[in-house]
C-alpha cells in the first residue's frame, strides 16, 4: 500500500511512491515496456497536481486529468494507457474503488467541453450536481421542479452558505438542467442571489511598497511586483511563461480569465527583477515555475508556483510591514487600477489593460481615488460648514 501520510518534502515523498507503484507493476506481472508506459504515466498525472501527491490524490483528480489529456488531443493509445495505469494504481496499490464515469456525468462534461470551461470550473459544476443527487439520494435527472428549488432552499434559508457558494451551486445546476438535460430552468423558479456591494480594500502606494519590501525570495517578489504593475488576477501572475514578455515593446501577454487575452504595458523599471528571477532557474516554459523547497526543481518543473505559495508569502509581508487595512494579493490589481487614475490615465485605456469587458466596472475605481475624495470632502465641509456651530 502507498504512504498517505504527508512528508515535509513532497520530492522525497513523490519517490518513494513511485517505488511502491513501480513494485505493484512487477508483482502483478505486467511486461517491462507496459511497466515504463504506465509509470511514464504515473509520472505525468503527479507533476500536474498542485499541493498533492498521488497518495493524497482522489478519483476525482485522476479524471480531471484524463480529462484534460483528452482535450489536448492526446492519442487513444496515449489516453487508454493513463486511464489503465491510474486505474490501477487506485485500485489495487490504494484500494480505492475507480468507478467508472456515469454517462450523464460524461455528458454533462463533454458539454462543458464544448463550451471551452476551464477545467476548475468543470470540477465546480459537477461537484454541484453531484451534492443536489446526494442530498436526495437519487439520479438528478429524476429530480422535479420543486425539488430543486427546495434544495436552494435548505442552502440559502437552512444552512446560510455565503452568496458566492450558492452562485457556484446555482450555475452548475443550471447548466446541468438546461444544457445537457434540455430542461426549462424557469419553471424552477430560483432566482439568482442578490449581489452583495463591497467597497474593495485599496491600498496606497506607500502601503503597497512598504508591503514589498519584506518579501525576501526575489522570485516570490518578482512575481507579487509584477501582479501590481500590470494588474493581474493572481492566477494570471503566478501562469506567466518566458514567452509571454516581449522586451522589444516592453509588453506583457496575459492569457485572461474565460480565455480573454490581452496586451499590458512593462515598466522598464520591473525588468531587472524579473531577469534575475528568471536566472535563479532558468526554467524554459515558466517565468514562475514550482521550485521545490530549497529551489531544487526550477529548472526542470512542468508547473507554474502554487496560487496559496504566492498567497502566504503576500499575507507574511502584510503582517510585516505593519499595514492594517484586510488586503490580500487582489488588492493590488484594485491599487493597479486607483493610482492609474490618480496619475490621469483614461478609464477606457484602464479598462483594456484589467481585461474588463464592461467600463462599469473599471469605473467602480473612479470615486475611490484620492483626488475624487478629496474633492468631494472639501464640498462636503463647505456645505455643512455650519452645522457643528453651538447654539447661542
Amino acid at each position: 500500500m502507498a504512504k498517505t501520510t504527508k512528508p515535509n518534502d513532497k520530492s522525497h515523498s513523490l519517490s518513494i511512491e513511485l517505488l511502491d507503484f513501480k513494485q505493484s507493476l512487477t508483482e502483478a506481472g505486467f511486461a517491462e515496456s507496459t511497466r515504463k508506459v504506465y509509470l511514464r504515466a504515473f509520472e505525468k498525472f503527479a507533476n500536474r497536481l498542485d499541493r498533492k501527491t498521488p497518495a493524497t490524490a482522489t478519483p476525482v483528480d485522476a479524471r480531471r486529468h484524463l480529462t484534460e489529456l483528452k482535450q489536448r488531443d492526446v492519442s487513444s493509445t496515449a489516453y487508454g494507457n493513463a486511464s489503465a495505469a491510474l486505474r490501477f494504481y487506485f485500485e489495487e496499490v490504494r484500494g480505492i474503488e475507480w468507478k467508472p464515469i456515469s454517462p450523464l456525468r460524461k455528458r454533462m462534461v463533454e458539454d462543458m467541453c464544448l463550451c471551452n470551461f476551464a477545467p476548475r470550473t468543470q470540477d465546480s459544476y459537477v461537484r454541484s450536481v453531484k451534492l443536489l443527487a446526494r442530498h436526495y439520494g437519487k439520479s438528478p435527472d429524476l429530480l422535479g421542479d420543486e425539488e430543486i428549488r427546495a434544495y436552494f432552499v435548505h442552502l440559502t434559508c437552512e444552512r446560510k452558505l455565503a452568496r458566492p457558494t450558492i452562485t457556484i451551486a446555482l450555475s452548475g445546476i443550471k447548466f446541468f438542467y438546461e444544457k445537457t438535460l434540455k430542461r426549462d430552468w424557469t419553471l424552477t423558479g430560483v432566482p439568482v442571489p442578490k449581489r452583495n456591494k463591497f467597497l474593495p480594500v485599496i491600498l496606497s502606494r506607500k502601503e503597497v511598497h512598504s508591503i514589498a519590501a519584506k518579501i525576501r525570495l526575489p522570485r516570490h517578489a518578482a512575481c507579487l511586483s509584477l501582479i501590481y504593475a500590470c494588474g493581474l488576477r493572481l492566477g494570471e501572475g503566478c501562469a506567466v511563461k518566458t514567452t509571454d514578455i516581449d522586451r522589444d515593446r516592453m509588453q506583457l501577454h496575459v492569457r485572461g480569465k474565460g480565455s480573454k487575452d490581452r496586451y499590458v504595458p512593462i515598466p522598464p523599471s520591473l525588468m531587472p527583477l524579473l531577469e534575475a528571477c528568471w536566472r535563479s532557474h532558468k526554467n524554459k516554459v515558466w517565468l514562475f515555475p514550482y521550485v521545490g523547497r530549497g529551489g531544487r526543481y526550477g529548472a526542470v518543473s512542468g508547473r507554474h508556483v502554487p496560487k496559496a505559495t504566492i498567497q502566504q508569502v503576500f499575507r507574511k509581508a502584510l503582517k510585516e510591514s505593519g499595514v492594517t487595512k484586510d488586503a490580500s494579493v487582489h488588492s493590488f490589481r484594485h491599487a493597479y487600477a486607483t493610482h492609474l487614475l490618480e496619475a490621469g490615465v483614461g478609464l477606457r485605456q484602464i479598462q483594456m489593460w484589467m481585461g474588463h469587458s464592461n467600463i462599469a466596472m473599471t469605473a467602480h475605481y473612479a470615486w475611490l481615488t484620492t483626488q475624487s475624495m478629496e474633492a468631494s470632502g472639501k464640498i462636503l465641509g463647505a456645505l455643512m460648514a455650519d452645522i457643528g456651530r453651538l447654539p447661542g
